[in-house]
């Protein structure tokens, strides 16, 4: 996971920078030296002073304690809960250390025989198995989010309302959405509560590399070297005294001064040297023997009257530059990494927001080089490294809750949010207000242990969203989706061992009669099959009657039906994972309405967590949209592949984005929709006789639709190729321009074009000229009836509408083309009536 920096000089091929000046970054990776400029102690206050870092360090610290019991109760909760995911479910809590432990940690620890342990620790994971479905399911849909602008009177708004979509689908693909929504539902069964972190990152290595032009300057000199005469203002030009003949025909040369050259030498002037006598003079420009007079009246010009040419700075291109990419990056962060107030119910009353994770101490060495000699090993108080135990015990895995290694290497990275509100638990009034005006909107502040590595101006709600999987009172006391498993499932381990249990011991012995079977010759015999065994029988007694078996111990009806409980209706009630909502058998219920029943039922019961997930996905795309106007210094294209089956480009304009806008999930979307459930509906539309119905199953912008809701790539759709070759047809004609031709000339050369074309023209309301598009249908070939609907359906979307306004010739180039698509339909169906007209009818055929 990328860290959060923002130190001038460091090298952002290697090291991730995040946060405000990822987007002041030039091609050499530092940061700009305005931006720089703007805070005296650094770009990111690397250079903060002691009394302010220790005062900020006394602040997190005061905000970390304040709760810490209650947060120590929730980290068990989460431990807990990670535990029995992995199937480690026999634990004990073990007050001293405060920590979770298995039955043989204890045997181990005091030196216990091993065989002490219970003999049977059997898992059937149904916390995981019910936990799955819910990810699952809650996983299948990402949930749609709609832009509204602020005012839908301000063209500003409404136009960045409509490229706020298309920069939160950008977003969507860059973080593949697909598996944030699988961490953040697992968090939720497990943690109860998700952080979502939006922020902009710069990274050669995770996004690549592209080259750019690294411009630098140059001084150009703006006309020439003159002499202005002090008497009359005559400028005369450095050089020969008029034509190069001084009075009496003499050659003179005149004095030599060069413009300043910005050469890192700061050189004014250059040798001067006097033809006649062959002298110098350094520096000076001026030769005893060399005058220079005015043209118009003759004054003596000196060094003094000498105006250098001006001189200007221009751009130059210099060097190729490797510079590496950024992009908007979403993380989800867990309940073992996010701290919140755990008295607090919205995100509104959190003084503070702290993200604390495990970072290799090379990697904070790179990032924070300004404090790289003092990131040694990790230092962390009571609260901070039980917290810090806790996550490595979860990361690192292992059979024992203690995790594996305890990496010293591995640094606990600590940052956090603090509002501005927040610095008012200082009581030193004067460093209070110098922090308020150091952190204006809230303040982000990241320690390394406990070294102090950067802080900045930034406000939480920029950055940050929290959800919590159910209602509740407070912060961290409201349970996860998964904790009312933990109590079935330990009981339903427990009456498995039992039942196990009584398999094994139950099989009852044999009692034998010692007169009856010699147990001395039993010793010696081979166990084989077929063998025979020494025994006599009592006078008067059968064999067997030297014999005794008890009854075999059985397992209690009730308990086979309790654990069949547990697993089943116990647990789908507790947790709202039925049957239904993963495809399972129902008993006493086998019917397609009882099934959909049932489904819209337990999809009523997730609603409850789904309809949160919207909201909280709907903030993060706005916060997305908001990062993306911020961070990105051009437009931004996007490849996508177009309704014509072609690679198409298409822009975001940053120039789109500057008005206000809020963001909003769909209203009619109540639940994830599967894809089973989809074709189900198609399915149940095909059947529907109604020809309305069948005519908009009919459409071509459907058969794409219909082709993937029923599965199969081969299964051959008509029409489709013609929708597909149409759309490729109209990229190519936006971007080319119509071809205007005389009637008289495009009549005399192709009379059936020329008929054509007179009704294109006609319609476009032009005489004596017509309009040709640049690709001209085929009459025989071309499906013209699809391909002018296709046509039309462009003309009012909103790729049309665009087209309309930013490249009105390629506009009229589409149009002119599906115009030729209409008139040859409108001849193919003239024809067709024509030769219904003239085909004799069935009943006078017969009579002849």
């Amino acid at each position: 996971m990328p860290i959060e920096k923002s130190v001038p000089k460091a090298n952002s091929a290697f090291v991730p920078v995040e946060g405000p000046t990822a987007a002041a970054m030039n091609p050499r990776g530092d940061a700009r030296a305005e931006n720089a400029g703007k805070n005296a102690y650094g770009s990111s206050n690397e250079q903060l002073p002691e009394r302010l870092q220790a005062a900020l360090r006394r602040l997190v610290q005061q905000y970390s304690v304040e709760s810490e019991s209650t947060r120590r109760q929730e980290v068990r909760r989460i431990k807990q809960a990670h535990q029995f995911w992995r199937g480690l479910q026999y634990l004990w809590w073990n007050e001293r250390d405060q920590n979770w432990h298995l039955p043989f940690e204890q045997k181990l620890a005091d030196g216990s025989s091993l065989e002490d342990l219970p003999r049977y620790e059997f898992v059937t994971n149904i916390y995981q198995a019910f936990g799955l479905s819910l990810v699952s399911v809650l996983s299948q849909d990402v949930p749609r989010v709609r832009f509204f602008p602020s005012s839908a009177q301000a063209e500003e708004d409404v136009a960045a309302a409509k490229a706020a979509t298309e920069v939160a689908q950008l977003v969507e693909r860059n973080n593949r959405v697909g598996n944030l929504i699988v961490d953040e539902a697992f968090s939720l069964w497990t943690d109860g509560k998700v952080g979502a972190y939006v922020r902009f990152v710069v990274d050669g290595q995770r996004f690549g590399f592209h080259p750019e032009t690294e411009m630098g300057v140059r001084e150009v000199r703006v006309g020439e070297d003159v002499y202005v005469c002090p008497d009359c203002g005559t400028e005369k030009k450095r050089g020969l005294d008029g034509d190069g003949l001084g009075e009496g025909g003499n050659r003179r040369e005149v004095l030599r001064r060069s413009a300043p050259v910005d050469d890192g030498q700061n050189r004014m002037g250059n040798e001067t040297q006097n033809s006649e006598t062959g002298g110098a003079t350094e520096g000076t420009g001026v030769q005893d023997s060399a005058t220079v007079n005015c043209d118009l009246c003759g004054a003596l010009l000196t060094e003094e009257d000498f105006v250098a040419a001006e001189t200007v700075t221009v751009p130059a291109a210099e060097t190729r530059m490797r510079v590496p990419n950024g992009q908007e990056v979403v993380t989800m962060v867990g309940g073992l990494e996010l701290k919140t107030p755990p008295w607090a119910n919205e995100m509104h009353e959190y003084p503070y927001l702290q993200w604390n994770m495990e970072v290799h101490q090379a990697r904070l060495r790179a990032a924070y080089p300004h404090a790289a000699e003092k990131i040694g090993a990790p230092v962390a108080s009571g609260g901070q490294e039980y917290e810090r135990l806790a996550r490595l015990g979860q990361s690192q895995g292992g059979p024992l809750t203690e995790g594996g290694d305890i990496n010293i290497n591995l640094i606990t990275f600590q940052r956090t949010w603090l509002r501005p509100w927040a610095f008012f638990a200082l009581d030193d009034k004067a460093l209070r207000d110098e922090l308020l005006e150091l952190f204006p909107d809230g303040a982000h502040i990241a320690f390394a242990g406990d070294v102090y590595c950067e802080s900045r101006n930034e406000n939480m709600d920029d950055h940050w969203r929290v959800l919590h999987a159910l209602p509740g009172d407070g912060s961290s006391g409201r349970p996860a989706l998964g904790d009312s498993l933990i109590s079935v499932q330990e009981r339903f381990n427990t009456l498995s061992n039992m039942q196990m249990e009584t398999y094994e011991y139950g099989i009852p012995p044999i009692y034998a009669d010692s007169e009856v079977l010699d147990f001395d010759a039993l010793q010696s015999q081979t166990a084989e099959p077929g063998v025979h065994y020494p025994a006599r029988a009592k006078p008067g007694q059968s064999l067997a009657a030297g014999f005794f078996q008890p009854e075999p111990a059985e397992v209690p009806g009730d308990l086979t039906e309790h654990a069949a409980n547990l697993m089943g209706p116990i647990s789908q009630f507790l947790t709202g994972a039925f049957p239904a909502l993963f495809g399972g058998a129902m008993a006493g219920n086998d019917t397609a309405s009882g099934y959909s029943m049932a489904r819209d039922q337990a999809m009523g019961r997730i609603g409850l967590v789904w309809r949160r997930m919207k909201f909280f996905h709907a903030d993060i795309m706005l916060l997305a949209v908001d990062c993306f106007r911020r961070n990105r210094p051009h437009d931004v294209e996007v490849t996508l592949l177009g309704a014509g089956a072609a690679f198409e480009s298409k822009w975001i304009r940053l120039a789109d984005l500057k008005g206000n806008l809020f963001s909003y999930p769909e209203t009619d979307e109540q639940y994830p929709t599967l894809w089973s459930q989809q074709r189900a509906v198609l399915l149940q539309l095909l059947g529907n006789p109604d020809p309305q119905m069948q005519a908009v199953l009919a459409h071509p912008e459907n058969t794409a639709l219909i082709k993937r809701l029923i599965g199969l790539e081969e299964f051959v759709i008509p029409d489709e190729e013609s929708r597909t070759k149409q759309y490729r047809e109209i990229s190519q004609l936006v971007a080319e321009q119509p071809l205007v031709h005389r009637q008289d000339v495009t009549a005399a050369v192709a009379p059936d074009l020329a008929a054509s074309a007179a009704a294109a023209g006609s319609d476009a309301g032009l005489d004596a000229e017509i309009i040709l598009p640049s690709i001209l249908p085929d009459e025989f070939a071309d499906n013209h009836a699809v391909e002018l609907e296709i046509c039309m359906r462009w003309f009012s979307s909103d790729a049309g509408q665009v087209a309309k306004i930013e490249a009105p010739l390629g506009y009229a180039n589409v149009r002119a083309h599906a115009l030729f698509h209409r008139d040859y339909l409108r001849k193919q169906q003239a024809a067709a009536s024509a030769a219904a007209v003239s085909a004799p009818a069935p009943g006078r055929a017969a009579r002849r």
